[in-house]
């Protein structure tokens, strides 16, 4: 069993709770479920097709929010974006534009066809790391989207305690599969070139791209984590 975020050998560091098994990475820190508890791709469809998120509820507005405020305070007029796994209503993608960016959206699943081969200014990830299947194959493809000194957020919640992670409410998702602590995001930001400009400790953080990382280096990094987790880079 291999990390599916550093690759890492994964001997025991196991943990049993809501009916379905995860591990822990000693490099990076990531908790992963075993894939033998992952569920198949149409009863993933299903159980996200039942989100009702709209612009319109001020609940969520105000959830978005918390990523959306400290990514506009790094940006200038002009600059083009991309909502990362927006899910069936790309609300984040409304609100930002709304503030007077163009930003484009994309799902594997409910917006397949949208062309992401251009290069972006900012990335959203918001609340998909989370269903990561391949996290490394999916940074890669993010990441070589993403230009040279451009912005990318996440939204996932950060685990905290292992003694308490049994009882966390955000692992009874079962199409949550991946999560994350400050080490595991810092492991990211050194891994891919990137430097962390904003974290509230809880489930935002905000990243820049470093501005030498040369597009070659990131076209290699993602064709050698495709091949590694032998899985499509654009889909979970």
């Amino acid at each position: 069993m291999n990390c599916p975020l550093c690759n890492s050998n994964i001997a025991g560091n196991s943990i049993y709770a809501v009916n379905r098994n995860f591990f822990l990475c000693d490099n990076c820190k990531l908790i992963f479920v075993d894939p033998e508890f992952r569920l198949t791709e149409e009863e993933e469809r299903k159980r996200y097709s039942f989100h009702q998120n709209n612009i319109n509820d001020e609940g969520y507005v105000k959830f978005l929010n918390q990523i959306i405020n400290p990514v506009l305070k790094e940006l200038k007029p002009g600059l083009h974006g991309l909502d990362f796994g927006c899910g069936p209503d790309p609300v984040l993608s409304k609100l930002v534009e709304q503030s007077g960016f163009k930003c484009d959206y994309y799902d594997p699943y409910f917006f397949p066809e949208s062309d992401i081969s251009k290069k972006y200014d900012f990335i959203f990830a918001t609340e998909c790391f989370e269903h990561f299947f391949s996290p490394a194959t999916e940074l890669a493809t993010i990441n070589s989207i993403l230009k040279p000194g451009g912005v990318l957020a996440v939204m996932t919640e950060f685990r905290t305690d292992l003694n308490n992670f049994p009882d966390w409410y955000y692992i009874k998702d079962p199409t949550h599969v991946c999560f994350y602590n400050y080490e595991t995001i810092n492991y990211i930001s050194q891994q891919y070139g990137f430097e962390i400009i904003f974290c509230d400790d809880k489930r935002v953080v905000v990243m820049r791209k470093n501005k030498t990382t040369q597009n070659s280096d990131i076209m290699k990094l993602c064709f050698e984590q495709s091949n590694k987790f032998n899985t499509n880079p654009l889909l979970p």
